[in-house]
């Protein structure tokens, strides 16, 4: 156990971290369920985990996957919904992912939907199919955000129970 002050600022450290990063769940790039459950995870290391601790922290990493796990699984879903080919999403997502490294995560998203869009329309010659293949992706992305700071808004709860009750 860290000595009163000492808790006291990782604590505040730990919580401000942990809310601008769910703050920046809405950047559909950024790792957020695993920048916050590092920062849980620092949080645990540094005051100890503790029985209590270990439950709290096993819930969190529980949720931390299954968030990483919807925001492909929402997305993939609603492409598919719309229409769209494997192989069209298979091209969206490295595309995506590539431009997201190289340029910034807004151009990752561009080139992905982009991408998205270019394939659809390769394999069908149909505009209106790969339009409504690209809306579900987007709409998909929509709820896998959602999703995702449901379940880091529940991550960030638990933690303030484990640290602060």
């Amino acid at each position: 156990m860290l000595i009163p002050w000492l808790h006291t600022t990782v604590r505040t450290i730990v919580l401000i971290g942990l809310i601008i990063t769910w703050i920046g769940t809405i950047i559909p790039i950024f790792p957020a369920p695993a920048v916050m459950w590092g920062f849980i995870l620092f949080y645990g290391i540094t005051a100890g985990f503790e029985t209590r601790g270990w439950i709290f922290f096993a819930i969190i990493t529980v949720l931390t996957i299954i968030s990483t796990l919807a925001d492909n699984f929402f997305t993939i879903r609603g492409a598919r919904q719309g229409g769209a080919r494997w192989a069209s999403v298979a091209i969206a997502s490295v595309v995506g992912l590539i431009a997201g490294l190289a340029l910034t995560p807004i151009g990752g998203i561009l080139a992905s939907v982009g991408a998205l869009f270019a394939a659809e329309t390769a394999f069908t010659h149909n505009t209106q199919t790969a339009w409504e293949a690209t809306k579900q992706w987007l709409l998909g992305w929509g709820w896998a955000t959602a999703v995702r700071l449901a379940i880091g808004f529940v991550a960030l709860m638990l933690w303030v129970a484990w640290a602060w009750l």
